[in-house]
């Protein structure tokens, strides 16, 4: 099979599903175990800089890479231009995924040039694809899927800017990569069922 072949097939969708839920349960786990985080005075990077960092980095560089390898293959399996596009800005998502986990927060100004492009990227792709995807009769739930995360996300950043969760961001990153990892593994799931010619959206 060549490399275009083994991107567009269906089975690719596993990296949409493991990826994010690898990510999510890694950092799970790494405020299971980090009594001294709290969601109004940390952010989700402080992991990257104690004694889990290296759970934490490592599941954000995997999931990255994984969802960017499942976006280039939906890039070249989606007919639409607009779908393309919002495809193309996941993809830049992802790689700014890695770059968080490759330049911890003390390693400025990169990791904080990564997490900005990472949190407005992922947005920016929700707010393309959901009305794409809703306006197809099979795909309405990730279309719906879509605009949810992107209200939240976009809500969670408005509030913590306009009052605020508390001194530290952690409460909007959760409330933008939750929805997000949950919304891209549904699309994992849409690509595992479809033949590889093609989509509509």
């Amino acid at each position: 099979m060549t490399v275009r072949e083994v991107l567009m097939h269906r089975k690719i969708g596993w990296l949409a599903i493991v990826g994010p839920m690898f990510a999510l349960l890694s950092i799970w786990l790494c405020v299971m175990v980090s009594p001294w985080f709290t969601w109004r005075h940390n952010a989700i990077s402080d992991f990257g800089v104690h004694s889990v960092a290296p759970l934490f980095n490592s599941s954000l560089i995997a999931c990255g890479i994984m969802c960017a390898i499942f976006a280039m293959g939906v890039i070249l399996r989606f007919k639409s231009k607009m779908g393309k596009i919002g495809m193309a800005v996941f993809f830049l998502a992802c790689i700014s995924l890695v770059g968080i986990g490759v330049f911890h927060e003390n390693l400025r100004p990169y990791h904080f040039i990564f997490s900005v492009a990472f949190f407005v990227l992922l947005l920016i792709a929700t707010l393309i694809l959901g009305p794409l995807f809703l306006l197809k009769r099979k795909t309405t739930h990730l279309g719906a899927g879509a605009i949810l995360v992107t209200v939240i996300g976009m809500f969670g950043w408005a509030y913590h800017i306009a009052v605020g969760w508390g001194t530290n961001v952690a409460i909007p990153e959760a409330l933008t990569f939750v929805p997000g990892g949950i919304w891209f593994m549904m699309l994992g799931a849409w690509v595992l069922g479809k033949d590889s010619k093609g989509l509509q959206a």
